[in-house]
């Protein structure tokens, strides 16, 4: 792939360390990964997408094949991670679509990979392997939405990428249907990831920072109000509130809306959001 006319051309020694990082990343998880056109991929690819977001039998799908087929078609990142270990076995999924302005920005729709694999390196590979096409491209930035309740994701996107954050989006999906989201608000952060840079960790320490979100005694979110002296605030969140959804959903939702005030007040009166910790730790910070 080269970029078009007019298009950013990357320099090539930026590229060279984003294939070096995805083939590493690759080699560790044993994945290869590839993109993919065909109808009868798709048709593969949407039913891995309903597996790992644990749709039922209400007929929803969590994006249609022939959807996918257009992405594709149409010259979006359309992608599918391979077991090296079992070559023709589909373990993981990552689209995308250009967004504006036209010619810099990638934004990453969807990526997944099956529940045994998790923990693997697979999503890992699978984002690299993304950024390297964009690269190649020319296309300098990528942005996504993810759940900032889910501290894993959090914690890879904000540590391991150095991702920022762009905004907060309240109830952005409206009520979904799978079997992940159903039941709860769909809240998500918007983040930006610069592709032009190497993909690095983000040090920081929660030691001096005001607890603005915690937990009590009893897992319940407890709000504090920041005193006019901190220059450094957290805000803790459940370790896996996936789990949490399953044996408390009230609880859940509980502090899907700590969260949200918290994070969108502090937002507006000028903190900025530096990362998070691993086990679900928000930093932030006040210029």
């Amino acid at each position: 792939m080269t970029p078009r006319d007019g298009l950013t051309i990357v320099d090539s020694e930026i590229i060279a360390l984003a294939e070096d990082e995805y083939a590493a990343a690759a080699d560790t998880a044993r994945i290869e990964v590839r993109e993919i056109h065909t109808a009868a991929e798709a048709a593969e690819a949407a039913l891995l997408l309903d597996e790992v977001w644990s749709v039922d039998e209400t007929g929803t799908n969590v994006l249609e094949p022939g959807l996918i087929v257009a992405f594709a078609h149409a010259g979006n990142y359309v992608s599918a991670a391979y077991s090296l270990d079992e070559p023709d076995e589909m373990i993981g999924v990552t689209i995308g679509f250009f967004g504006q302005p036209l010619g810099t920005v990638m934004h990453s729709h969807i990526a997944g990979v099956r529940h045994q694999i998790i923990g693997r390196g697979a999503g890992s590979a699978m984002k690299l392997h993304q950024r390297l096409w964009c690269l190649n491209l020319g296309i300098t930035e990528m942005t996504w939405t993810f759940d900032p309740l889910v501290a894993r994701n959090a914690y890879f996107n904000f540590q391991r990428l150095g991702v920022g954050m762009v905004e907060y989006l309240e109830d952005f999906y409206g009520q979904m249907r799978d079997g992940v989201n159903a039941g709860q608000a769909s809240d998500r952060m918007v983040v930006s990831w610069p592709l032009d840079k190497p993909a690095r960790a983000t040090l920081a320490e929660a030691d001096d920072a005001f607890e603005c979100l915690r937990s009590d005694d009893n897992g319940e979110p407890l709000v504090a109000e920041v005193p006019k002296e901190a220059s450094l605030v957290s805000l803790d969140i459940p370790s896996d509130i996936e789990t949490l959804r399953g044996q408390d959903a009230e609880l859940a939702s509980r502090w899907r809306k700590a969260l949200r005030d918290s994070l969108t007040a502090l937002v507006a009166d000028g903190w900025v959001l530096d990362t998070c910790l691993k086990g679900g730790t928000y930093l932030l910070h006040h210029p």
